[in-house]
C-alpha cells in the first residue's frame, strides 16, 4: 500500500503540473475565440492559432495518459479522449469553414486558401505535419482501447482537412524541384495520399474485425475514389491502374452485400 501511496502521489505531482499549463491554453485559446467572433476578416487565422492551441492541448493530454500508464499502471482513458476531442474540434472547424467532401474538386478550397492568404505553403504543410504526429499518438495509445474502431473516422476527416490546406493549384505549376514551395508543397500532398490510404487501410480493419458493415466497405470506397482523382491529377498512371484495381475489389464487395440484402428481403416478404 505505501508503494502505491507514493506511485499516486508522485503522478499527482507531475500532473498537477500539466495541469497548470492546461489551464492557461485554455485561456489562451477564448482569447483568440474572442477575437475571431469580433473580427470576422481574421476568423480563419484566428482558427489557426487556435488549432496551434488545441494540439498542445492534446499532446499535453497524451503525456499525462502515458504517465498514468507508466507511474500507475493505470490506462489514461480520459485523457485519450480528452485528446481525441480536441483533434475533432480542430477537424470539425475547418471542415465547417471549406465545406470540402470527397466529391469536391481540387479548387474547391481556392476560397479559403485565400482568407489565409498570408500563411504559405512551407507553414501550412507544417501544421498538416504536427497535426499528423500528435493524431498518430493517439492513435498508438487507443488501439487496445474501447474507441478502437472511431480512428478510421478520425483519419479520414483528417484527410478531408490535409485536403482544405493544399494549393492544388500552385502545386500543379510548381514542377522544378528549384521553385520555391516544391518541397512544401510535394511533402503535403505525400502526406495527404498517405493518410487516405491509412484511412482505407483502417475501415477495411473494421469491416474485417469488427464491424462486417456496409458502411465501413463505403468509406473505403471513397477513399479509394479520391486516391484514384489525386493520381490522375498528378499523372501517376501507376499508382492510378492500382487503386482502380483495389477500387473495383470494393465495389464487387459492395454490390454483393446489397444483392444479398435485397434477396434477403425478397424471402422475408414472401
Amino acid at each position: 500500500m505505501a508503494i502505491m501511496k507514493k506511485e499516486k502521489e508522485e503522478f499527482k505531482t507531475k500532473y498537477n503540473k500539466y495541469k497548470e499549463k492546461l489551464q492557461e491554453l485554455e485561456k489562451e485559446a477564448k482569447i483568440i475565440v474572442s477575437v475571431g467572433k469580433k473580427e470576422k476578416e481574421i476568423l480563419e487565422y484566428a482558427k489557426i492559432k487556435e488549432c496551434i492551441i488545441k494540439i498542445q492541448k492534446a499532446s499535453i493530454n497524451c503525456n499525462i495518459a502515458i504517465l498514468s500508464q507508466v507511474i500507475q499502471n493505470i490506462r489514461g482513458d480520459a485523457y485519450i479522449s480528452d485528446a481525441r476531442k480536441e483533434i475533432y474540434s480542430i477537424i470539425s472547424d475547418f471542415l465547417n469553414l471549406a465545406k470540402i467532401d470527397h466529391q469536391s474538386s481540387f479548387t474547391d478550397n481556392q476560397e479559403f486558401l485565400q482568407k489565409i492568404s498570408k500563411t504559405n505553403p512551407i507553414q501550412r504543410y507544417h501544421l498538416m505535419k504536427a497535426l499528423n504526429l500528435i493524431i498518430n499518438k493517439i492513435y498508438e495509445l487507443e488501439l487496445p482501447g474501447k474507441y478502437r474502431w472511431s480512428l478510421p473516422e478520425l483519419y479520414q476527416k483528417f484527410a478531408l482537412l490535409i485536403f482544405i490546406f493544399l494549393d492544388f493549384k500552385l502545386l500543379e505549376k510548381t514542377k522544378n524541384p528549384d521553385m520555391e514551395f516544391y518541397e512544401a508543397l510535394h511533402n503535403h500532398l505525400d502526406l495527404l495520399i498517405e493518410i487516405l490510404q491509412k484511412a482505407s487501410q483502417e475501415y477495411r480493419s473494421k469491416y474485417e474485425l469488427a464491424s462486417k458493415d456496409l458502411e465501413s466497405l463505403q468509406n473505403v470506397k471513397k477513399n479509394q475514389e479520391l486516391l484514384k482523382r489525386i493520381y490522375n491529377f498528378i499523372g501517376n498512371k501507376q499508382e492510378e491502374n492500382k487503386i482502380s484495381l483495389a477500387l473495383e475489389s470494393t465495389k464487387e464487395k459492395i454490390d454483393a452485400i446489397l444483392e444479398k440484402e435485397k434477396k434477403e428481403k425478397g424471402t422475408k416478404k414472401k
